[in-house]
Parts: C-alpha cells; structure tokens; sequence
C-alpha cells in the first residue's frame, strides 16, 4: 500500500498535479492533461484486455483438468482389471498344464497330446504377451495423465501469480487515473454527454436482439473484468450483447477479432464489432451512421461515440 501511494504521488508530481502546486505557467493545459489521462486510460485498457486474456486462459486450464482428472478414474480400473487378468492368466497355465509348462510337454503319452499342448502353451504365451503389452500401455496412460495434471495445476498456480501481480498493476493505474481525472476535471466526465442519439429502426435476427441490449447499458458504469449485468468493460459489453443472440465470445478484444469474420467499413451493419489500435485492445458494437455503444474505460459509463474518436483497426461480424 505504502509503495502504491508513493508510485501514484510521483505520478501525479510529475504530471504537475500534486503538492506542492506549480505556477500556472508551467502547469500543463487542459487540452495537454486530456492527452495524458487518454494515453494513460489506453495503456489501462491494454493491462485489463491482457488480465481478461489471462483469466480465460485459466478458465480453460481448469476445465482441461477437470476432464483429465475424470479420466483418471476409469484408467486406474482398467489398470487393476489387467493385473488381474495377469494374474488369471498365470494361474490358468498351471491349472491346464498341472505341473509347469515344460514338465507338462515331457509327459505327454503319444505326438497328438505334444502338439495339443504346445499350441495350448503357445495359445497361452500369445495371451499373456498381449496382457502385458496392454498392462504398459494402461500403466503408461495412467502415468502420463497424472504428469499432465501435475503440470496443468502448477501452470495453473503461475497464471495465478501472474493475474494477481496484472490486478496490482490494474488498480493502482485506475487509482492514479481517477486522482488525475478528479484534480483536473473536478471529478466530471470528460466525454460530452451523447445519450439521445435515436435507436435505428428495429432490426430483425441477431443483430435486433445484440443492438436493443446495447442500448438498454447506456449509462452503466465500466468495470475492468466485468461483464455485465451492472457493469461492463470493453470486451465484456460485446460479449454479453451478443450472447444475447446465441453467439459466445471471448471476453478479451483481441480474441474476438479473431473468433469472427472481418468486414469492411463499407458493409457495416448495426450489431458489427469495431475493433481499436494496432495492437487491439479496445471494442464497440456500431449501431449506425458511424456510431458505436461502447465501455470507454474506468470512471466513465457505457455510453454513445463516434467510431472514429480512436485509431480503428478492423471490423468484424460475429456468426454462430
């Protein structure tokens, strides 16, 4: 704590908004802060779309191990219902043979009785060979199996760590932005207001369902991580407008560009993905003449903008 608040005074000396206060000569303009405080809520935004990115990476991590560990169980029946077929095995060649194999061979009265028992012995060795060679291969699942949930759960402990040291990063970059945002701003949006933009005419399929409930999140708050029902960020928003209409997404930006296929500006429709910076980490659903609904970043609600007020990358379409 003592470290966060030491990083966030410097922070805000060196943007000449802490204490002791400059001259206003040489405090930086409004026009040169909303500069700052955009580049620091993009480099926010990257840390949060990374954690959701990381956290949907453990998610998939335990849902593999729950599966492997659901193997693990038939595979250590298995094992033991060959052993006992080894051991039936031994016990069958004594019994059909009486007293060993090759005393058994020696004792025979005619030629017809030594091939007999040769191909009983044959017959039993061909079996026993193709028990053990199915025994080490059960054995060799079993081990495998549990070498890769050893893995998984020690992968699982450093996505952990990672994702905690990324929360850390996160809330002391959303503490010093809303420090700036409140020195500078006195605590206001600095986004105008764009809430009586008219809904477009209702849209049949899909993309009616994702743009209504679009709409109906303006004015609730962005959240990093959260998606939905009272809050959102970026990706969460889009995620949960387009489960709407039987579509899952990753809740990352980056991963949803490449879950969909990409359209040109030119066919854009009401309910596509607009998709933001070189390295992606921003996202809106356009609802038309070049407007978006989007979760602009910490301390601001979901709210209307144009697609162009951020460098875009591509657009996308979400399918089933």
């Amino acid at each position: 704590m003592r470290r966060l608040f030491v990083t966030m005074l410097l922070t805000l000396v060196a943007l000449g908004l802490g204490s002791p206060p400059a001259p206003a000569a040489d405090r930086p303009s409004i026009s040169e802060l909303d500069k700052r405080i955009t580049a620091a809520a993009h480099r926010l935004e990257v840390i949060v779309e990374e954690f959701n990115e990381s956290r949907d990476d453990l998610r998939a991590n335990l849902a593999q191990q729950r599966t492997l560990g659901s193997r693990i169980g038939p595979m250590s029946a298995d094992l033991r219902q060959r052993q006992r077929l080894m051991s039936g095995l031994a016990a069958r060649t004594y019994q059909r043979t009486m007293r060993g194999p090759a005393i058994a061979l020696f004792s025979a009265d005619d030629p017809h009785e030594f091939v007999r028992k040769i191909l009983g012995l044959q017959e039993l060795a061909a079996q026993q060979q193709l028990a053990v060679r199915e025994l080490n291969a059960a054995r060799d699942r079993v081990a495998s199996t549990r070498i890769t949930l050893r893995r998984l759960a020690d992968q699982q402990r450093g996505t952990q760590s990672r994702l905690a040291a990324r929360k850390d990063m996160v809330e002391g970059e959303i503490a010093a932005l809303k420090q700036m945002r409140r020195v500078a701003y006195g605590g206001g949006s600095r986004y105008a207001e764009v809430f009586n933009f008219p809904a477009p005419p209702e849209l049949a399929g899909a993309a009616g369902k994702v743009v209504a409930f679009a709409f109906a999140q303006l004015g609730k708050p962005y959240i990093w991580g959260a998606a939905g029902p009272r809050a959102y960020d970026c990706s969460g928003l889009t995620l949960a407008a387009w489960d709407r209409a039987g579509v899952s997404l990753p809740h990352n930006a980056a991963r949803q560009y490449g879950s969909m296929p990409h359209v040109d500006r030119s066919d854009l429709k009401p309910g596509d993905l607009v998709f933001f910076y070189g390295r992606i980490s921003h996202v809106g659903l356009y609802i038309g003449n070049g407007m978006m609904i989007h979760a602009p970043e910490y301390g601001e609600d979901i709210r209307i903008a144009p697609i162009d007020q951020q460098p875009i990358h591509g657009f996308g379409r979400p399918t089933r």
